[in-house]
């Protein structure tokens, strides 16, 4: 999956067309359609898990781990198909309003009165940063793995583009990366950032599925619950919300007994 996506990352850099923009529809149908297959492949082991009383502790465990790992694939596959859209959208404007090849976007940063002669300097880079670049070159280092590059490179795009479109997205994959690399504290953190700074981002159901997600991973239920019944009360319709609800009854019913 990595691979097309860094091709398409790459090939959208400079500039689009409707072919181009055409490709990547296909691949957001593609997506799409790996999430489905995880979806079914998800609830096939959980109704394995919750009807076969009579599988021992281990085999138990064992689904319990897929169904965690399933968790996470779907929650990024989301994320990806949420990226490659707003990525098409972005494209077919360009294609739209030009009538041809797309040019590259820059977009000047919001100057910081704390500091004068550093706003000055950060001003005058800033101005020469061709922001989707900048973030579609950290986009591909995420999916290389490169974490820590990645999160120099979201880090970059916030402080130079801090109202480009891709804000509340970079700082999610900025914690995405700390995630990734069992840096748990800090990528609490980074999910708590999003919230706190971005209130009104499309990306706030899947911080807190991942933050659940983090405690989870840590031992602390009690708190990875608390995040999950976010997502029972304010995001009911969402993906996030349909992979943990089965697991939300079960540790409600764990707390009565």
């Amino acid at each position: 999956m990595a691979a097309p996506l860094v091709l398409l990352i790459l090939l959208f850099a400079g500039c689009a067309t409707k072919q181009d923009v055409m490709r990547v529809d296909e691949n957001v149908n593609r997506v799409r359609n790996d999430q489905l297959l995880l979806k079914a492949r998800l609830e096939r082991i959980d109704s394995l898990l919750t009807t076969s009383s009579e599988q021992d502790d281990q085999l138990r465990v064992d689904i319990g781990t897929s169904l965690s790992t399933i968790n996470d694939q779907v929650g990024q596959l989301q994320s990806q198909l949420s990226d490659m859209q707003q990525l098409v959208y972005t494209l077919s404007q360009r294609v739209t309003e030009s009538g041809g090849p797309a040019q590259p976007v820059t977009q000047e940063p919001v100057a910081d009165s704390a500091d004068t002669a550093q706003t000055t300097d950060t001003t005058a880079l800033a101005s020469t940063v061709d922001c989707r670049r900048l973030w579609d070159n950290a986009f591909q280092d995420m999916y290389r793995g490169q974490y820590e590059l990645a999160i120099s490179g979201f880090t970059d795009y916030l402080k130079y583009c801090p109202k480009g479109d891709l804000s509340d997205n970079s700082q999610l994959w900025i914690a995405e990366a700390y995630y990734e690399m069992g840096q748990n504290e800090k990528a609490i953190q980074e999910y708590d950032k999003l919230l706190k700074e971005y209130p009104d981002s499309e990306k706030r159901a899947t911080a807190y599925f991942k933050l659940g997600r983090t405690y989870e991973k840590m031992g602390d239920t009690a708190k990875a619950l608390e995040y999950y019944q976010v997502l029972k009360n304010d995001f009911p319709g969402s993906v996030e919300f349909d992979q943990v609800k089965d697991k939300i009854n079960e540790w409600q019913k764990a707390k009565k007994n």
